[in-house]
């Protein structure tokens, strides 16, 4: 309730002196610093400005105008009206990305995908027996073949059963400050694979079968906790902060989907969605802006692919 309270009355305190704006770009949610601004009246030009890097930008309450263009290199021109200019501005790129993929190893050819960053030891987060989190990939090359899954875990208490999934899917378009995952069919599981008792950090697992990483699509994928045993290899049900934690790492990108906890009801989300996404949008659209890079997180997993000739 006093978060409610507090960004209502951060609105209204920021609109007395002028209208203010963020301009973000529609692919990513980042900030877009330095964008040239016009301000039109009755398609004449009254006054020409640049916006704040890494803050919001006001428009002088004294002049009128209808509409406002903005211009940056790299992003399409985009007009709007004045009475339009109550949210965020978004930007597309006059380009499209070809590939995000990093080329590892030229001498064994691996292709790994993934962002390989500083790991958040304080943010790692339980693997789970149903579908909650996970990381999305995307290949932008040609077809791939998985030959290893590289992740990092906390120090391991109970040996640990589990199982990792691929699944294809696509997402949907954003929405103000969601976006969702479609599943269109599970590609790949593991069989039960054992973290054993004090294994922790790089946990590297070779994929003896063919995983096919089909062109131009992306995969989603997860960890499921099956169960934990004992050092008599008895089931048992530890204390969560006896179970086995997978590590998160810091992001560029919005990779990271996760499904969401209403405090109020206790109840959580049906669908699993692109946090950092969703944290780029809030800030922007209530704090005019960026997050603290140390905010925006994703599961350390890695992909080790090999491209099909």
């Amino acid at each position: 309730m006093r978060k409610t309270i507090f960004y209502i009355l951060l609105f209204f305190s920021l609109n007395i002196f002028g209208q203010k704006f963020i301009v973000l770009d529609t692919d990513t949610y980042d900030l877009i610093d330095s964008v040239t601004f016009i301000l039109y009246n009755d398609d004449k030009v009254v006054y020409t400005n640049v916006t704040k890097n890494n803050s919001a930008t006001v428009i002088p309450s004294n002049i009128k105008y209808n509409k406002i263009e903005f211009i940056k290199t790299g992003y399409k021109t985009s007009i709007i009206k004045m009475e339009n200019l109550n949210e965020p501005v978004f930007l597309t790129k006059e380009y499209i990305r070809l590939d995000d993929v990093v080329v590892s190893s030229k001498k064994n050819e691996y292709i790994i995908l993934g962002e390989s960053n500083r790991i958040r030891h304080s943010r790692s987060r339980l693997l789970m027996p149903e579908l909650t989190f996970g990381t999305i990939f995307h290949n932008y090359k040609n077809n791939l073949n998985i030959n290893h899954t590289i992740f990092y875990v906390d120090k391991v208490k109970y040996k640990t059963a589990y199982k990792i999934h691929f699944f294809e899917v696509e997402e949907s378009l954003p929405f103000g400050n969601l976006q969702t995952l479609q599943f269109n069919q599970n590609i790949y599981s593991t069989d039960t694979l054992y973290l054993n008792s004090k294994q922790k950090n790089r946990i590297e697992i070779e994929h003896k079968e063919d995983i096919l990483f089909k062109e131009n699509t992306k995969l989603f994928v997860y960890i499921e906790a099956l169960y934990y045993l004992d050092e008599n290899d008895k089931k048992i049900l530890p204390k969560n902060k006896d179970r086995t934690k997978l590590k998160f790492q810091l992001s560029n990108e919005n990779n990271y989907y996760s499904k969401t906890f209403n405090t109020t009801t206790s109840e959580q989300s049906a669908n699993l969605t692109n946090s950092n996404l969703r944290i780029k949008y809030d800030f922007a659209n209530y704090l005019f802006k960026t997050p603290h890079k140390r905010i925006l997180l994703t599961p350390a997993i890695l992909l080790n692919t090999t491209e099909i000739k």
